[in-house]
């Protein structure tokens, strides 16, 4: 483990012993997202929700979203590139939209359904590529279940089609769990196969063709505030740059 991966950890082991001290005793609101890729989560109606994350290469993510009769919820996001440190100062060319419907709600027999559209990819927005370093999502169907054994446990999966498709097209699908390790705070793991990206011979193929895995920790505190420490691309899937991609998110919700 090099130093700078142990010291980001011990940070995040530190943020989890600091907060746990005020964590609440169930989760607060349900997960919008697992790391990057969507659930069948929808916020209640009449709230709001206040996204920021700090990123590699000093990459900021800032959204808001909107929930409507506890079935709909609409959204928008902007990326900055570069914040932190010495030189330019980058704005993504395209902001994020994001919508989803949920379809069913989940029962004690089957998943939830949802249906939505996620234009915000990772990092700086390529003009010459039309796309995002990492597509977004675009278009998806997803289903989730959730299980409350000794701890809430939950299962997630979907397919989708990224809308970034000007030279590589095709389906996708992703997949991934919660597990509540101790009240307030869950670990993350999802999978997403890339299969929208993973074509060598296109120069603008950003992938080795292992798909992305990624992980996290969510932790709840109080009654409307979630911080979520990501590690993105466990498995060096990401050509550009090899190596675990971690970031800090900050959720806060209330109503209007």
């Amino acid at each position: 483990m090099s130093r700078s991966l142990r010291e980001y950890c011990l940070v995040c082991s530190c943020m989890v012993v600091f907060l746990f001290s005020g964590s609440s005793s169930a989760q607060v609101f349900e997960d919008i997202n697992l790391v990057d890729s969507p659930t069948a989560g929808i916020i209640p109606h009449g709230s709001y929700m206040f996204e920021g994350a700090i990123g590699p290469e000093s990459s900021i993510l800032f959204g808001v979203k909107v929930g409507f009769h506890d079935r709909l919820m609409v959204g928008a996001s902007f990326g900055i590139q570069g914040f932190i440190g010495r030189g330019d100062i980058e704005i993504n060319d395209r902001p994020g939209f994001q919508a989803k419907l949920r379809v069913l709600n989940e029962s004690v027999a089957g998943p939830a359904l949802a249906l939505g559209i996620d234009t915000q990819g990772e990092e700086a927005y390529d003009e010459s590529d039309e796309r995002y370093e990492r597509k977004s999502k675009g278009f998806y169907i997803v289903l989730s279940k959730n299980y409350n054994l000794y701890k809430d446990i939950s299962f997630h999966g979907g397919i989708n089609y990224s809308l970034e498709d000007a030279e590589e097209k095709g389906m996708d699908f992703f997949a991934g769990i919660s597990l509540e390790v101790i009240s307030g705070v869950s670990l993350l793991c999802e999978y997403s196969a890339a299969m929208n990206d993973d074509d060598a011979q296109l120069p603008s193929c950003r992938t080795e063709g292992k798909g992305y895995l990624d992980s996290g920790i969510r932790i709840d505190y109080k009654d409307n505030l979630r911080f979520r420490l990501l590690f993105r691309d466990m498995i060096d899937n990401y050509i550009p740059e090899p190596g675990v991609a971690r970031s800090i998110e900050i959720l806060f919700i209330d109503y209007f």
